[in-house]
């Protein structure tokens, strides 16, 4: 198992523990303030520090980047997603015309926890599929 593939693993660990959290905290708190479980995420920061001295190869790049096109695009469609549900639920179903302006902050954050947790998952994916070895 290279370096990218135990960042890859530590994304979906930390976003495992942060939907946990998420989950044993709403019936206590509520949704509001769950939501500070996403928090934990941030260890995901740490990631940087495993497999420092490694080099990558250009199949280990290629998966890296076709992750991260996979993860960038997921959280766009997150982004817009969560801005028209927005609207949808206040303006539209509800008949109000303002909105909480910390539900904004909410979707840039779920946008970046999306970018990483996708790109984690298409790290894992990408390499399960080159398990293979070359009979070249």
């Amino acid at each position: 198992m290279n370096a990218e593939q135990k960042r890859a693993w530590l994304g979906v660990a930390t976003m495992t523990a942060c939907v946990v959290g998420y989950l044993v905290l709403l019936p206590f708190f509520g949704p509001v303030v769950a939501t500070a479980a996403f928090a934990l995420y941030g260890i995901n920061g740490f990631a940087g520090f495993i497999g420092r001295g490694e080099r990558a190869d250009e199949r280990d790049r290629s998966i890296g980047r076709r992750a991260t096109l996979g993860g960038a695009m997921a959280s766009y469609m997150a982004f817009i997603l969560g801005c028209m549900g927005t609207w949808f639920t206040v303006f539209a179903w509800q008949g109000r015309e303002l909105v909480w302006v910390h539900v904004l902050g909410m979707i840039t954050v779920f946008g970046g926890i999306v970018f990483f947790f996708t790109r984690s998952v298409a790290v894992l994916v990408l390499y399960g599929r080159h398990t293979e070895p070359d009979n070249a």
